[in-house]
């Protein structure tokens, strides 16, 4: 595209036609005007619902830390009490056991220690509702994305420059060698014919 400035990503796909390979395809969106996204993407589940479980195993990771912090003597309220038996089992837990099945690692600390467990389960809870700036989630993520593709569409352009640049730098440079050369010819010719004159 001739002119770069930040646009949505609908608006990329009306109007940088001319962007190598970004095409434009019929029947995109469903039937809610939203596009459409193809039901194995996530073997089955919604992108929400996949945003949702990595958002879970997320807040279990943050109310692991808070309730650690709280455990140590650290924190707000009656629950900033050291407990060093519970630091060390949640500690040692989130050192040895995966977070990617947030549901899973629970239930493994619930074997280890059930109330450490239900503890865990209010913070994750109380966070999830109250806590969490879900506002600035989704603005942070519009604003990420477009500076993203800003800068995408940006390093584009210039290796595009860069390239015809080169080109003709490639080019020109054969016609430069041929002037050179018939410049050169024509100071030799010039100095022999100088040389008997001189003589």
């Amino acid at each position: 595209c001739s002119r770069l400035h930040p646009v949505s990503s609908s608006a990329m796909l009306h109007h940088c036609r001319c962007a190598p390979g970004i095409h434009q395809h019929r029947n995109v969106q469903a039937r809610n005007g939203k596009m459409y996204v193809p039901s194995d993407s996530f073997g089955g589940i919604s992108p929400e619902r996949k945003a949702s479980q990595a958002l879970q195993s997320l807040f279990t990771f943050i109310s692991a830390k808070v309730v650690l912090a709280q455990l140590e003597g650290s924190g707000r309220g009656a629950l900033a009490s050291y407990n060093k038996e519970q630091y060390q089992v949640l500690f040692s837990h989130l050192q040895e056991a995966s977070l990617s099945d947030s549901h899973a690692w629970l239930e493994q600390l619930m074997r280890k220690d059930k109330a450490l467990g239900l503890r865990l389960m209010e913070v994750r809870a109380a966070y999830s509702r109250t806590d969490f700036e879900w506002d600035q989630l989704q603005r942070l993520s519009v604003e990420s994305i477009q500076k993203s593709n800003l800068q995408l569409m940006r390093e584009a352009a210039t290796a595009s420059l860069q390239a015809t640049a080169a080109a003709a730098a490639a080019e020109v440079s054969p016609i430069a060698e041929v002037a050179e050369e018939q410049r050169t010819a024509a100071a030799t010719a010039q100095e022999q014919q100088e040389a008997p004159q001189q003589e």
